[in-house]
């Protein structure tokens, strides 16, 4: 058997692990954040800026927030109680001998409610959709994880049930490109927020800039299918078929939100994504789809690809459902019937807000976790009572269900984390404006939580789809030139270690130039 053979072979058959496994592994995220919270309310580690940060401090980030998520699925993924343990440890002398100081006189911190007045008549609209710390470390660190565990399979000491499954079955790397997809739908909800707010959605303005979006992303799958063919890389070919690959998804996805905009703005992105994802499972098992799908021969280009071509109706219910959880937890205030709806006008937000006395809608707190129990809930039944598994390669309803509980389950998480650690804001809704609620009206600083982000994945964040790109380049590289199967556990580590410093160096380096790729 030659070395690609046995490569592609390495990857191959998967069973998968789990779901419980997958969140006590995927936990060490939480985790990550909260260590990094209390460090940063009770010491000063992470008080000065990108260009004067210590190496202390540089060095913790990297260790919480990007070498924790590499120990957590290799050399600890077997024990993460452990690992849990060694991250608590160093915090319970700080706790218990630090208090929180305020650099400027190094007094005593006092703990204050945050308090503060959203005048809807003068509500911006990037006051009304403002920066969220929660999202972007949930973002960063699912790119984090992604870019770890792309290099990590190819290696020994990554667990087989991680890796990606043949066609039935649950695993951490098909959890990881469903949350991408899901991510994507949960920013992507900004759009139509600000659009719907200033009353100026335009659906050809819409199609046109989603296709100028997409093109990129095109663009580089594009680049991927040709590296791939020319230096005889090894592929997986029942993961998206024989050309396609996640690029392609990716850049389809958007397109076909923005030409369906009319439809799920009237319906709900929630209500749209049930109703895809049980006519695409009725043709899965009803319609001889799935059959078609795991053993219909390859002759032509879109039976070839057929995985990632008709997966795209069990993704896009994905990224609607990221869309529905957003306009829960995006806006800055909360608007009517959020989950069954895209957004809202100025206008219309006034007058709800002035019949119902500001008493609008679900906290984001509270929509992330009805949403979590609602998706947890219909996973498990569905799960117990249904013949068919979950399926990655076939993205069936299933699937759609578990990766959004999953998504929304942890969210949850890291809003409650920046809740309990920040502490929260004392918001007045204003809907009318008079001199008197102008002279109260105050930062959206004081409502949402700045600067409570790593550096790191602020860094991350920042440049994600160039880094991951980067990350794909990297592992392709990797595995040419070095034997990644039979590597030692001390060889896989050390490699592995400098794969992912070198990916945090290069955000960061980026972060710190100001440069913006995207």
């Amino acid at each position: 058997m030659s070395h690609k053979e046995r490569k592609t072979q390495f990857v191959s058959d998967l069973v998968g692990g789990s779901t419980l496994d997958i969140y006590r592994v995927t936990s060490i995220s939480a985790l990550s954040y909260l260590v990094w919270c209390v460090l940063k309310k009770k010491t000063t580690l992470f008080e000065n800026s990108k260009q004067n940060a210590s190496s202390i401090s540089v060095m913790i980030d990297f260790l919480l927030n990007w070498n924790n998520l590499l120990l957590s699925t290799t050399i600890y993924a077997n024990n993460i109680p452990l690992l849990i343990v060694l991250n608590i440890l160093p915090l319970i002398p700080v706790v218990l001998f630090s208090s929180p100081t305020s650099k400027k006189d190094g007094k005593k911190a006092v703990k204050e409610t945050r308090k503060a007045v959203v005048n809807l008549k003068t509500l911006t609209v990037k006051q009304f959709i403002p920066f969220k710390t929660f999202i972007t470390v949930y973002r960063a660190q699912m790119m984090v994880i992604t870019c770890v565990c792309i290099m990590a399979v190819d290696f020994q000491i990554f667990p087989r049930r991680f890796g990606k499954v043949e066609t039935w079955g649950t695993s951490l790397m098909d959890l990881g490109v469903g949350s991408f997809v899901f991510s994507m739908g949960l920013i992507s909800e900004r759009s139509f927020l600000r659009q719907l707010f200033e009353s100026k959605y335009s659906y050809s303005r819409t199609v046109s800039k989603s296709i100028k979006n997409s093109l990129p992303i095109f663009a580089l799958g594009l680049v991927r299918l040709v590296s791939v063919k020319s230096v005889d890389y090894h592929e997986h070919v029942t993961e998206y078929g024989q050309h396609w690959n996640f690029f392609f998804t990716l850049a389809c996805i958007p397109i076909l939100n923005a030409v369906l905009s009319p439809i799920i703005i009237k319906i709900s992105p929630f209500l749209t994504s049930i109703i895809i994802s049980i006519i695409y499972e009725y043709l899965l098992v009803g319609q001889g789809l799935l059959g078609y799908i795991i053993s219909s021969p390859r002759t032509t280009i879109f039976s070839a690809n057929r995985e990632g071509i008709l997966s795209l109706f069990g993704y896009f219910p994905i990224f609607l459902n990221g869309l529905a959880l957003g306009s829960s937890i995006l806006p800055i205030v909360s608007i009517p019937n959020s989950v069954f709806s895209l957004g809202i006008s100025r206008e219309s937000l006034i007058k709800v807000y002035i019949k119902n006395k500001g008493k609008v809608g679900l906290s984001p707190l509270k929509a992330m976790f009805i949403l979590s129990v609602v998706f947890q809930l219909a996973y498990y039944i569905i799960d117990t009572c249904y013949i068919y598994s979950v399926s990655r390669r076939m993205a069936n309803l299933l699937y759609v269900i578990w990766v959004s509980a999953y998504n929304c389950s942890f969210l949850f998480l890291y809003g409650l984390i920046e809740k309990l650690v920040w502490g929260g804001a004392d918001v007045e809704i204003v809907a009318q404006s008079s001199e008197d609620d102008i002279e109260l009206e105050t930062d959206i600083d004081d409502i949402v939580c700045n600067g409570h982000v790593p550096a790191s994945l602020t860094a991350v964040n920042t440049n994600s789809l160039v880094l991951f790109l980067v990350s794909n380049l990297l592992t392709g590289l990797i595995n040419l030139t070095f034997n990644t199967i039979d590597a030692g556990i001390i060889e896989s580590m050390f490699v592995l270690l400098a794969y992912e410093l070198a990916l945090s160096a290069f955000s960061f380096v980026l972060y710190n130039m100001g440069i913006v790729l995207r």
